[in-house]
């Protein structure tokens, strides 16, 4: 399934991969879709652990647990999630009930663990408060399409990205734009006089 062209295989062409007939995988789940979506349910399954570290592990302080996080993104891309999100992209973007598999299981798990780790550091003063969903999508999304522009789209060959410096540049550009806000001078604290 996780093969370049896996996701527009035809139902009888599953069943031979599967080495059974088309009417037992039709017997066990139905239709294509059906399968696919039980592949993309078996896939979050799989994942939990993952998951789980990236939504509770411990890491240091925020700029060591976000670079930990980014660094596990990319590893994990390179060995296998990215094979995951290319199926799952592929078999569902445009479709009415396959769309909706992806993102409860597949994209959403992924953003829900980012948001968790968020919030734990937004909880303890190391980033300004903000929608916790939208820091997650400004933290993972452009890390997600620099990695598929690179791997699954063959963009390391045409136009190849310094993927460790880009995490490494977002990772500060994302730090700076979810600093924690100064404390507010009180009206009673007097301004200091400039000197020049």
């Amino acid at each position: 399934m996780l093969a370049s062209d896996g996701a527009q295989a035809s139902f009888r062409e599953l069943a031979e991969v599967a080495g059974v007939s088309v009417a037992t995988l039709r017997h066990y789940f139905g239709s294509r879709e059906a399968l696919l979506a039980e592949v993309m349910t078996d896939m979050h399954q799989r994942g939990l652990p993952h998951l789980h570290a990236t939504a509770t592990e411990f890491h240091g302080p925020v700029r060591e647990s976000l670079q930990w996080f980014l660094q596990q993104l990319l590893i994990g891309w390179r060995m296998g999630v990215g094979a995951v999100h290319a199926f799952g992209l592929t078999a569902s973007l445009g479709h009415e009930k396959l769309g909706p598999v992806y993102v409860q299981e597949l994209l959403e798990p992924t953003l829900q663990a980012t948001e968790a780790r968020l919030s734990r550091h937004i909880a303890e003063g190391e980033l300004r408060r903000c929608d916790v969903r939208h820091a997650a999508l400004e933290l993972v999304c452009p890390v997600v399409l620099g990695l598929l522009h690179q791997v699954q789209l063959a963009g390391s060959r045409c136009r190849p990205l310094d993927v460790e410096r880009f995490l490494a540049d977002h990772l500060d550009t994302f730090l700076r734009a979810h600093a924690p806000e100064p404390p507010e001078r009180s009206p009673a604290e007097p301004l200091k006089a400039r000197r020049g």
